[in-house]
């Protein structure tokens, strides 16, 4: 294998949203033995970048779910933005019905003010009415969503600056039924791409952004064969880039749907499952 393709949530992080030290060792090895090692995430590219730099790995990134690439150096090296006017549509539609939203532009991550207020309302009537519902699962939910870095908390989304680039929408809600509404509206939405991230959210990009075609993009930019591509990730976002790599890994704690259309499945995030992976790719004994 010549290049990599790393997952960040679920997949190269673990259950702290950390990057433990096996994993960061791994990633060093392969790019010291010529492999290129990309992270391709629905995250934005300086929430990855803080990320990496607290592990003190460096390299190229696919972020905004495919949306936006940058260079090891933190050059931009592409980007491809929803259409202004539809992303009003969408934040204003998701405003009006009460969903937890996140805008993902160059300028920041834009949030609703009464964001926290939404999710704890939505969090008490979870509990009262579903008693199976763990509160340290949906805690971890919500935590995910907050340590970010680059939010920025706004009172509604006509106060995200005019010449901002929004290259993702997330919309999160921990009822079922509000978030099926929220997904069968937008992928239905020719004039968008909607992808499911995790178990409470779907998010929304312009309909050629993807992990796929972002990889693709990255491989020529490297003239790297396809066929010498390995993709390892554990969501249904992963699966574009899945459909494109000469080999994809899934994470062992992955959905079963995720793991069917793998070439292989590795340990899980837990276990440092991309360190496993990585080191069987490259040959290496395993001890992880």
């Amino acid at each position: 294998m010549k290049m990599i393709a790393v997952d960040l949530d679920g997949t190269l992080l673990n259950s702290n949203s950390q990057v433990s030290a096996e994993n960061a060792e791994a990633i060093r090895e392969a790019q010291n033995q010529g492999v290129l090692v990309t992270i391709a995430t629905g995250r934005a590219f300086y929430d990855v970048k803080h990320i990496c730099s607290k592990a003190g790995i460096r390299t190229p990134v696919i972020g905004a779910n495919g949306a936006t690439l940058h260079d090891v150096s933190g050059q931009p090296i592409h980007s491809i933005p929803i259409n202004r006017n539809k992303a009003m549509e969408v934040l204003a539609w998701l405003e009006t019905n009460q969903y937890y939203y996140e805008a993902m532009t160059d300028r920041g991550i834009y949030s609703p003010q009464n964001g926290h207020e939404l999710m704890s309302i939505e969090m008490d009537r979870v509990l009262s009415s579903n008693p199976d519902a763990t509160l340290q699962s949906l805690l971890h939910a919500l935590e995910k969503q907050y340590e970010q870095y680059g939010l920025v908390r706004i009172s509604s989304c006509r106060h995200i600056p005019e010449e901002a680039e929004i290259y993702n929408i997330l919309g999160f809600s921990f009822h079922e039924e509000k978030l099926e509404i929220g997904r069968q509206r937008y992928i239905q939405d020719q004039e968008l791409t909607m992808v499911v991230s995790a178990d409470h959210n779907f998010e929304v990009e312009h309909p050629l952004a993807s992990k796929g075609n972002a990889l693709m993009q990255m491989a020529e930019r490297h003239q790297i064969p396809l066929n010498e591509v390995m993709a390892i990730g554990d969501s249904y976002n992963d699966i574009s880039m899945f459909k494109v790599a000469g080999r994809s890994v899934a994470m062992g704690n992955a959905h079963q749907q995720i793991k069917d259309v793998c070439h292989m499945v590795t340990l899980s995030n837990q276990q440092n499952g991309v360190a496993h992976a990585i080191r069987q790719v490259l040959g290496h004994s395993l001890n992880v």
